[in-house]
């Protein structure tokens, strides 16, 4: 039987090992997927490959970015483009921005703006738009790509979107969103900013090394979309990208994750906001992927490892068993320092993914009291991840843009009580800083 020293210095190797595993992950998506895809993307055939594209968005409410998003969109250097806009109703702030962004700077008429027309009480208000653009799209089209409004696309944003789907394996091209908030002029980061931001750093890791679409941006042909069956999918879906992976995989089509197409979303937000974000998100997660049973177990092997290490730390101190406080103490120290190394090693990744883009600034760098911030908000969010978690376990109705949709079994939902998004529209008309 082994003393309780031992087990102080087996369950502190262990915290150390469980580190190092979280940091492979964060290395293999820097050096085998970031940087490795980046380094080939040239030799993909046919570079000039340009079908015409029909871009989709659905709004409702208005995003801080939404001009700048637009405007984006319409800046494309792309040759054949239409980009069809549905929004909530003609009473949201979105349809003043959307009018006047066509008004002053759609010069190619490219920009077709819809109000949503019966809102379907079966799926999510963002599908029942994205089934009315779908219907929208011209006769002579060739590939779909759907984008958030939070996303602000780089001129190049469309033709590297859809340049992969010239391999014929590849059915979906898709990317991933960065969350870099921005010190304000009135003060610094926000922690639910921090927060937000630690939690996706592990999150863009395992979705692009699972290949999970994220539909801010995500490209596919105009002829595999409609014989996938996703438009009718989302006639009954409370996500747009949740079921798109299923979809082409009855087709034998592959997703792939380009990593030029790594979004930055430099807003900020609150801690509320952050554990709202974070549990939606894996809501979905555990409606629409296989792959949440795996977040499941790691959220349970963390909170038993997290809590065994502090409760053992905490006897040997109060026992003065010098040896074994020392070694756990020691060791979760490097577990941290590991975790933010990984953190490091993602946002460095990034960093390489936009560094080529044309008119985008840099990411602000990271200076030390934020650094430290970051490090010591490591176990904070490793806990809060595990409380998200059995949120997002026990969901049976998410809130989303001021709608409730209950969640039914077999992935069928309920959307309760519709009404229009009313809000004022001046905050999305202000001055911007552009990219």
């Amino acid at each position: 039987m082994i003393s309780f020293t031992q087990f102080a210095i087996l369950l502190g190797s262990t915290l150390v090992v469980w580190s190092l595993v979280h940091f492979a992950v964060a290395w293999f998506f820097e050096a085998q997927i970031v940087r490795k895809r980046l380094a080939t993307s040239d030799d993909t055939p046919d570079c000039s490959f340009a079908p015409k594209a029909s871009v989709l968005m659905s709004l409702r409410g208005c995003d801080p970015r939404l001009m700048l998003n637009l405007r984006g969109l319409l800046g494309q250097a792309y040759h054949d483009f239409e980009i069809i806009v549905v929004i909530d109703s003609r009473q949201d702030p979105a349809w003043q921005v959307a009018q006047e962004v066509k008004s002053t700077d759609d010069t190619a008429d490219r920009l077709k703006i819809f109000e949503l027309q019966e809102p379907s009480s079966t799926c999510s208000l963002k599908c029942s738009s994205l089934v009315q653009a779908a219907q929208q799209i011209r006769s002579d089209g060739e590939v779909v790509v759907l984008v958030d409004a939070d996303v602000v696309p780089y001129p190049n944003w469309l033709r590297d979107a859809v340049r992969p789907l010239v391999i014929p394996q590849i059915g979906v091209v898709t990317g991933n969103q960065w969350y870099a908030p921005e010190s304000t002029d009135t003060g610094g980061i926000d922690t639910g900013s921090l927060l937000r931001s630690i939690w996706n750093s592990g999150a863009i890791a395992a979705t692009a090394i699972n290949a999970n679409p994220w539909a801010g941006t995500c490209a596919m042909r105009l002829a595999d979309l409609k014989r996938s069956g996703l438009i009718e999918k989302w006639t009954t879906s409370v996500v747009d990208d949740g079921p798109i992976k299923p979809a082409f995989d009855r087709l034998g089509l592959q997703v792939y994750f380009a990593p030029q197409l790594i979004m930055v979303n430099r807003d900020q937000c609150t801690q509320a906001f952050a554990g709202r974000y974070v549990t939606r998100m894996l809501t979905w997660s555990r409606i629409y992927e296989k792959t949440f049973l795996n977040t499941v177990v790691h959220a349970v092997a963390l909170v038993t490892l997290l809590a065994s290490s502090m409760t053992v730390f905490a006897i040997a101190l109060l026992s003065g068993n010098a040896i074994a406080a020392s070694s756990m103490g020691l060791s979760m120290l490097i577990s941290n320092l590991v975790m933010f190394a990984g953190f490091r090693s993602t946002e460095r990744a990034v960093r390489h993914a936009i560094r080529c883009r044309s008119d985008e600034p840099p990411m602000a760098p990271m200076g030390l009291a934020t650094s430290l911030r970051v490090f010591w908000l490591i176990p904070i969010c490793q806990v809060a991840h595990v409380y998200w978690t059995i949120k997002a376990i026990f969901a049976r109705q998410a809130e989303w843009r001021n709608i409730t949709y209950r969640l039914h079994p077999q992935q069928r939902v309920e959307m309760v009580a519709y009404q229009p998004f009313v809000a004022d529209a001046t905050i999305c008309m202000a001055p911007q800083r552009s990219i």
